[in-house]
């Protein structure tokens, strides 16, 4: 807080207090037997210090003038002796007492008491010349004068004894806070004390003694609660004694003025100083109970430094102990890991003692051996006790140390091998006194030692038997090569090696990899292996894969490098790029290779004004090559063909085989559309000349299919694809040409993969069915037999033609499935047919060329014959005349084996083929069926008159029953019936009919009517 805040508020509290203090006036009314201010302004020095004097004397002046009109110079008067009076006692307390805190305390009551008396006088004087100065009428006479100064000497004195003890011990709970109990006990005291007081000054009772009622409650205070409540119950009490004074209500109110004033003074005085010599006794004893509990305290604090210290010597001695047990068990331990044993041998008393792991190396026991010289020399190998004495002498008589090795023989039996040492002390005239020394078991140092050289020898063995090379270069010079690299280097002896440096067999551009990988190893960082090229001292170049490291080399560092000659390897692994990219019979990339040139080709096309096509080339009738002339043959005209396709093409372009006949070429940088027909007439003109083999001279042609980036694909497999398809589709239409991709190729394509995908499932879906057409005898007009017909009804392409996805299956290999499903199927319903009808028939069944070359065909036709329960004769299967002639050989024996279990074969479609009279006549067949395209001509066309007569004649023979299909008109059924055909069969008869329909046919076959 600043100066002038606190002068203003101390001014502004002193003004306050006096307002207050003026209603204990008598005389002339602001004149009070009791004036509190006083004591406000001694602590105020006291605690402010002397500068605030000034605000004493405007709060006095204030307070004086404007409560009690005094003129202001005797305002001026009551304010300057205030202000002496309140400096005068704080300087006689600085003066008699040790310190301003707690002085009251400090010496003897009655000196503050008789200090504020003697300073009142001060105020008193001020004060009473100021009143009579101001009232000269009423207070200017000498006796009035004198009793003004003596009230207010008096009034003065006992605010400062009342008062400063009051305002210095303003907290009545002594700092602490106090329990339940001590708070009701302070409120019933507070309630008494005013009862009681307000009780004897009130006027009730008039006889005066009775104002010394409250005098118990200063004992009360001073003895249950602190020298705080003792002042505070004093400063009540005189307040109400000279409240009522003033107001004449009091015992000491009088009709005397002067009479009540003296009473009231002496009373206030009397309960003042006995309530402040009782505060004073109270803080005394509490002083005194105090300054017992800290020397009690101080007392209970030594004893306790006392025990721990005493406490500390106890832990620091069991400490020591520890610590030495510790050491002497740490020593036996550290003797014990290190198998080290001590002894000491005192020459005065010729007294031996050992360690315990010396008795534990010596393998005796403590209590049973006792440690003597002797005792120990038996311990000593025979071969070392001269050797050990000798030391231990020259120890003794000289003072030589000594440090050898030897061998003891314990008693349990074997050899063990140790390191003694000792050395001798004196004593302070130099002769000797004892010997001292260790004994430390090397048994497993000696056979570490032995282990190491025969693996340093093993080492050597493995390092000169390695297959690879390992050399050591120090300070820039091998010092360590072996047999392998002696040879890998090409040298004869290791002379020639050991002194060079690597660089000297290292290619020139080798050198940087191998200086780095060096640095790199000294610095520890791991390195892998590195592939380089050395010539070798014969000049030979040689690549080698290095493995490098850091190692000891006679105590220093050194770099190993461990080499293997990859020489082969990276030979053999060329070759395996190349065939992995190239093709080994040609020489021309494979699919591998192309598709990368393809795709990066592709990744050049997307740039503006850029185009490629795609050339899939197929040689025609490639595998009738193979199979007819051998795969040698085959072999040379594939050669023979890339030969001629890399003549015609340009560098930039690719020519490549896919595999088998297959080639696709590769035209980059096409500046015009469909620029690569110029490419396939140059191709197909290529392939023009005959290819001369040994004595064959062979024509051979290609088919070409042309895709164009971008308008037919964006990337390799779609190009290849729709070139593919382009091919097949030149193909088609007759082979030697070429054809650009179309989308409606790629159309029947998708087409015919969905076909080939239904047909797979049409047999589970249950989409095959098969129809019956009747076989007509010539002769007796009856049904002599029936063709199963296999048919397809899918849900989406609707019914497929017989031809269509007869073909197909064969093309994709289902023809097995589909064929042994419709035999089994046929010869089910013959058994059905037989077993409501009496006739016995034949049901035919066409044979497909897949199936005849089927191994397992035999075995099949005699499972489903089993299955169905349909005897063999029962059975008749169709076959076509290409598919006979086609592999004659094979064909005779299959047809033999079904005439050997009992199926007749009939050979469809005759004359429409090549047949060989010479292979017809070997086949064991029954009938020969005349093929449609003849029937349809007859009567009318004389060649095909004279063709059905020919074979008619011919089947009769070879003792063969002819069959003519496809008889449709009744002239057709007379001209046959008329050459003696045995059967007929066709859609002047019936077409073919479900099952159901056919066994009506069989019902009513009596009542067909024949023209």
């Amino acid at each position: 807080m600043s100066y002038l805040s606190a002068f203003v508020l101390f001014t502004f509290l002193y003004y306050l207090s006096c307002r207050l203090s003026f209603g204990f006036g008598m005389l002339p009314g602001m004149v009070s037997p009791l004036w509190p201010p006083a004591a406000l302004a001694v602590l105020a020095v006291l605690r402010l210090g002397y500068w605030i004097a000034p605000a004493i004397v405007i709060g006095a002046i204030l307070s004086t003038s404007l409560s009690t009109g005094l003129p202001l110079i005797s305002s001026v008067a009551i304010g300057i002796g205030s202000a002496l009076e309140a400096c005068a006692v704080v300087y006689l307390i600085d003066r008699f007492y040790p310190s301003r805190k707690g002085f009251i305390h400090q010496g003897p009551i009655f000196r503050f008491v008789g200090i504020a008396v003697l300073c009142a006088i001060v105020g008193a004087t001020f004060g009473a010349a100021a009143i009579a100065h101001a009232y000269p009428d009423r207070a200017g006479a000498p006796a009035q004068a004198a009793m003004t100064w003596l009230t207010w000497l008096l009034g003065d004195a006992t605010g400062m004894i009342v008062g400063v003890p009051w305002l210095m011990a303003l907290n009545i709970s002594g700092g602490r806070p106090w329990s339940r109990a001590k708070l009701f006990e302070a409120g019933m005291f507070l309630l008494l004390l005013l009862a009681v007081t307000k009780l004897a000054f009130a006027g009730t009772l008039p006889f005066k003694p009775i104002v010394y009622l409250p005098i118990p409650f200063l004992l009360w205070a001073a003895f249950r609660f602190n020298f705080a409540a003792v002042n505070w119950t004093t400063a009540t009490i005189c307040a109400i004694a000279a409240w009522h004074t003033a107001r004449g209500s009091s015992p000491f109110a009088s009709g005397d003025v002067s009479t009540s004033l003296m009473l009231l003074m002496v009373y206030i005085c009397v309960i003042g100083t006995t309530g402040l010599a009782l505060a004073s006794l109270v803080y005394r004893h509490a002083a005194v109970e105090q300054a017992l509990r800290a020397e009690r305290d101080s007392l209970e604090q030594r004893v306790r430094e006392r025990t721990d210290a005493l406490m500390e010597d106890i832990e620091a001695r069991k400490q020591v102990e520890r610590e030495l047990a510790q050491s002497e068990r740490q020593l036996s331990e550290a003797q014990s890991l290190a198998q080290i044993g001590s002894w000491n041998w005192d020459l005065q008393t010729n007294e031996f003692t050992w360690s315990d792991e010396l008795y534990r190396l010596y393998q005796v026991k403590k209590d049973e051996f006792p440690p003597t010289l002797d005792n120990a020399r038996q311990l000593i190998h025979p071969d070392d006790r001269e050797m050990l004495g000798r030391a231990i002498g020259a120890c003794r008589n000289f003072g030589q140390p000594f440090h050898l090795e030897y061998r003891i023989v314990p008693p349990g039996g074997g050899v063990r091998h140790v390191a003694g040492r000792g050395q001798l002390q004196t004593d302070e005239q130099g002769r000797p006194a004892k010997m001292f020394g260790t004994v430390q078991d090397i048994s497993d140092i000696k056979e570490a030692e032995a282990s190491l050289r025969e693996a340093e020898e093993r080492y050597r063995t493995v390092v000169e038997l390695s297959p690879d090379a390992i050399l050591a270069q120090q300070d820039g010079h091998f010092v360590l090569a072996n047999q392998t690299a002696v040879c890998l280097l090409g040298a004869t002896h290791r002379d020639q090696i050991i002194g060079r440096s690597l660089y000297e067999f290292l290619m020139p551009q080798f050198y940087d990899t191998v200086r780095q990988r060096i640095e790199q190893v000294r610095e520890g960082d791991a390195v892998g292996p590195v592939e380089l090229g050395i010539r070798r001292l014969d000049g030979i170049v040689l690549d080698l894969e290095l493995n490098s490291s850091v190692f000891m080399y006679r105590g220093r560092r050194a770099s190993l490098f461990i080499a293997r000659d990859i020489t082969e390897r990276k030979r053999t692994a060329q070759q395996m790029a190349y065939l992995a990219h190239y093709d080994s019979l040609t020489g021309l990339p494979n699919r591998i290779l192309f598709y990368q040139r393809l795709e990066h080709a592709l990744s050049i096309a997307e740039r503006p004004a850029r185009s490629l096509e795609v050339l899939f080339l197929d040689l025609d009738r490639f595998k009738l090559i193979n199979d007819t002339l051998g795969h040698a043959v085959g072999d040379l005209v594939l050669k023979e063909a890339a030969t001629r396709l890399q003549k015609i093409l340009r560098e930039s372009d690719t020519v490549a085989r896919l595999g088998g006949d297959e080639f696709v070429v590769l035209v980059e940088n096409v500046d015009e559309p469909h620029r690569g027909n110029v490419i396939a007439e140059k191709i197909l003109a290529a392939f023009r000349p005959p290819l001369v083999v040994g004595s064959e001279t062979l024509v051979i042609s290609t088919s070409i299919g042309i895709s164009s980036y971008p308008s037919d694909g964006t990337d390799v497999e779609t190009l290849l694809k729709h070139a593919d398809t382009a091919m097949y589709q030149a193909k088609q239409v007759g082979r030697n040409n070429y054809r650009y991709y179309s989308p409606e190729m790629n159309r029947h394509a998708e087409e015919r993969i969905a076909m080939e995908t239904a047909l797979s499932r049409a047999i589970e879906n249950n989409e095959l069915f098969i129809l019956y057409q009747p076989k007509m005898d010539v002769l007796s007009n009856r049904i002599s037999g029936m063709e199963a017909l296999l048919r397809w009804n899918h849900p989406m392409f609707g019914s497929v033609p017989p031809q269509r996805f007869i073909r197909l299956a064969e093309e994709v290999g289902l023809i097995h499935s589909i064929g042994y499903w419709a035999i089994r199927n046929a010869c089910r319903q013959n058994r059905e047919w037989q077993k409501v009808n009496p006739a016995r028939m034949k049901v035919a069944v066409n044979l497909s060329a897949r199936q005849l070359s089927d191994d397992r065909l035999i075995d099949n036709i005699m499972d489903i014959l089993a299955d169905t329960r349909l005897e063999a004769r029962y059975l008749e299967l169709e076959i076509a005349e290409s598919a006979v002639m086609a592999d004659p050989e094979k064909a005779i024996a299959v047809l033999g084996a079904l005439r050997d279990i009992g199926v007749s074969v009939a050979i469809d479609d005759f004359g429409a083929g090549y047949s060989s009279l010479a292979y017809l006549k070997q086949f064991p067949i029954r009938a020969v069926k005349i093929d449609q395209s003849f029937v349809q001509g007859v009567p009318f066309s004389r060649s095909d008159a004279a063709i059905t007569k020919a074979i008619i004649n011919l089947a009769h023979s070879l003792e063969c029953s002819v069959i003519a299909e496809g008889a449709e008109t009744q002239q057709q059924f007379d001209f046959l019936r008329d050459n003696d055909c045995d059967s007929v069969q066709g859609y002047f008869f019936s077409e073919p009919v479900s099952a159901e329909h056919f066994t009506d046919l069989l019902r009513v076959q009596a009542n067909l009517h024949i023209h």
